[in-house]
């Protein structure tokens, strides 16, 4: 039987009647509320250890989508920013705006704190708050959840996935209706490694990582603040981005320094959220100056006298440092 005749053979049956088909062109192109940090319509997961400055960053972010400001540096596009906030008391989340310069009561944002009874994603409220936004501004809002552990019913440990799936499933519900919603999480499960070192997993990560469109893990650098050029009262944290739906891993990583200090009545306050350079970065320019000056002092030396010099200050091994040689520093260390 010829394709063609197969093709029509095909053609006449019924076997789609009832069964719904992807049609791509009435399907939206994916984009980004943050360059490489926040899909539109996804589902984000923000996770790390205590005093990561999860809350700080993600504050700052929304404010600045909410403003159609960059957020370090990235380009964002404004939406409507809702902030629902379980956990911390009003007088802290004061504390935050207050140091950052936010106002609650911008017309493209607001936070909803625990004094009031704050609705959970699934519920009515959320529903229609997010069918408003797209009526009123064209686009579904940024909804952010702190924390996950709010969500959770009392009993619930979050560790298995029949108590995960429900609440990720109405959350993928708002992202379907067009809403962005980003979940901050603590780690609390085993190590693992990443850039920055040992860095802890969420609990119940395998169930998340099923569920979640993009990941970050915050990770405070362990090195002294000097290291980074930072003053007393500062904090550098390395984000490390899984963009799993959207990009390879490590895509949109980088790093951030937290600026601080105490009010006239000894209340600590951060009031600023900056691009910073993270370890490696720092690491990998300290090696590219050191490589420099070496080639700088010896203009007439050979490939091989270059290397050996290079070996024998130990910044790397001799065949590292002939292949890098070899091919320019600039394609190694994009300096």
């Amino acid at each position: 039987m010829t394709k063609h005749r197969e093709h029509q053979r095909f053609a006449r049956l019924g076997i789609w009647k009832e069964i719904p088909r992807l049609d791509l062109s009435k399907i939206k192109d994916s984009s980004w509320v943050i360059q490489n940090f926040l899909a539109d319509s996804s589902t984000q997961v923000i996770f790390g250890e205590f005093g990561t400055g999860k809350t700080t960053a993600m504050l700052w972010a929304a404010w600045c989508v909410s403003q159609g400001l960059p957020f370090l540096g990235m380009p964002t596009k404004q939406r409507a920013l809702l902030y629902l906030d379980y956990e911390n008391p009003p007088h802290v989340v004061k504390r935050y705006c207050e140091g950052l310069g936010i106002d609650p009561q911008s017309p493209s944002f607001s936070i909803w704190d625990r004094k009031g009874r704050i609705p959970v994603p699934g519920s009515n409220r959320l529903r229609r708050f997010a069918q408003r936004c797209k009526r009123d501004t064209g686009f579904g809002p940024w909804i952010i959840f702190d924390s996950w552990t709010s969500l959770l019913r009392g009993d619930d440990s979050g560790n298995q996935v029949g108590e995960t799936a429900p609440i990720f499933r109405k959350i993928r519900h708002l992202c379907d209706n067009g809403v962005t919603c980003s979940v901050i999480d603590h780690s609390t499960g085993n190590p693992r490694k990443g850039h920055s070192g040992n860095v802890k997993m969420p609990a119940g990560s395998i169930a998340k990582m099923t569920q979640m469109d993009t990941s970050h893990t915050f990770v405070k650098e362990e090195e002294e603040p000097d290291y980074f050029g930072a003053g007393k009262g500062n904090m550098v944290v390395s984000v490390e981005s899984f963009l799993k739906r959207y990009a390879p891993k490590d895509e949109g990583s980088f790093s951030f320094e937290l600026k601080g200090s105490k009010d006239e009545k000894g209340n600590w306050n951060w009031h600023s959220v900056a691009v910073a350079k993270g370890k490696d970065e720092v690491e990998r320019e300290a090696v590219v100056a050191r490589v420099k000056r070496i080639v700088r002092h010896n203009p007439v030396a050979g490939l091989k006298e270059l290397a050996e010099k290079i070996a024998d200050e130990k910044i790397m091994g001799r065949n590292s440092a002939i292949n890098i040689l070899k091919g320019g520093i600039s394609r190694y260390f994009g300096c």
